[in-house]
């Protein structure tokens, strides 16, 4: 198989999962004048028209979608072999690109990455920090970390555990305020909400004790739309604010907030690892993925005990 075959392939291989030819041109690094040129070409050598075009999508023919699975597969193994033949050196070089959550980025993944990058300084990482769902194609994502459960059917998700939603507040807060002994009694103090980025949207504070879930949306003195901000404005004495304990974690190691409620807390969503099932992992990604596994794991279970 030529070289400009395999080329023109991923071209069609990347077109028909971004539905797009200039998205799928600007991903391989080539001009879309180009890329329709070399689809054409690629049409031309079949016999077989493979795409069908409007003015606003690119979607595969019937002849299309099985040269694509074909293609796929083709690709795939390609792909597989090179790696196999790649020594460990060299398969510990090149860009790993990772979406994950901010919170989880800033509280587990930055403060980490110092000893990451002296231990691996052939692996370009690139961290887009984000709390939207992942387009893997479009975005040129090899892995995301996300709280809350697999985004599309086609993922491959990797548990990695629960954090706790922990009820905080300053030392300084408290004793000026009292604690709250239940959650009714929020209804008396200062809360700091959490700001969705939809208008009008709340949510919500939730608790469980003897196995019944309540959930309580208390008036607020403020919203804010940051997990970290909120903990300031609770460090500052502010307020109460519901968080999760990785993240509340340093300022309760510090003794900056305590826990309060204790007894109604509840596990928040899984936070897992997710990536294309249908992709070859090259060892560089395997080896990152394997990384953060390790440190959100550690993460987690250390903030259960604090």
């Amino acid at each position: 198989m030529r070289v400009d075959q395999l080329a023109a392939m991923r071209l069609f291989v990347r077109i028909v999962e971004t539905g797009s030819f200039g998205r799928a041109a600007r991903a391989l690094h080539m001009s879309s004048s180009n890329a329709t040129e070399r689809v054409a070409r690629l049409e031309e050598t079949l016999g077989v028209r493979l795409l069908a075009r409007t003015t606003r999508a690119v979607a595969p023919t019937e002849a299309g979608t099985r040269y694509y699975e074909v293609c796929r597969r083709v690709l795939n193994d390609l792909d597989e072999i090179e790696a196999s033949l790649t020594d460990s050196r060299e398969a510990l070089t090149g860009k790993v690109r990772v979406s994950a959550n901010i919170s989880v980025a800033r509280s587990i993944l930055i403060p980490r990455l110092p000893q990451w990058y002296s231990q691996h300084p052939g692996i370009h990482l690139e961290l887009v920090m984000s709390d939207q769902r992942s387009d893997f194609v479009r975005d040129s994502i090899d892995f995301a970390v996300r709280i809350g459960g697999l985004e599309d059917q086609d993922l491959v998700l990797r548990p990695l555990g629960r954090p706790r939603r922990v009820t905080v507040a300053s030392p300084a807060y408290l004793r000026q305020m009292g604690r709250p002994q239940n959650p009714e009694d929020l209804s008396k103090h200062r809360l700091i909400d959490f700001l969705l980025p939809q208008p009008g949207a709340q949510l919500e504070w939730e608790f469980e004790s003897d196995g019944k879930r309540c959930e309580l949306h208390p008036p607020s003195v403020a919203s804010v739309s940051d997990a970290d901000a909120r903990l300031q404005l609770a460090i500052a004495g502010v307020g109460i604010v519901q968080s999760l304990s990785f993240i509340a974690a340093p300022a309760l190691l510090d003794g900056k907030l305590e826990r309060v409620l204790t007894a109604w807390e509840t596990h928040a969503p899984e936070v897992s690892i997710l990536y294309p099932r249908d992709r070859h992992l090259p060892t560089r990604i395997l080896a990152t993925m394997d990384t953060f596994t390790a440190w959100i794991r550690e993460a987690l279970s250390d903030s259960r005990t604090v």
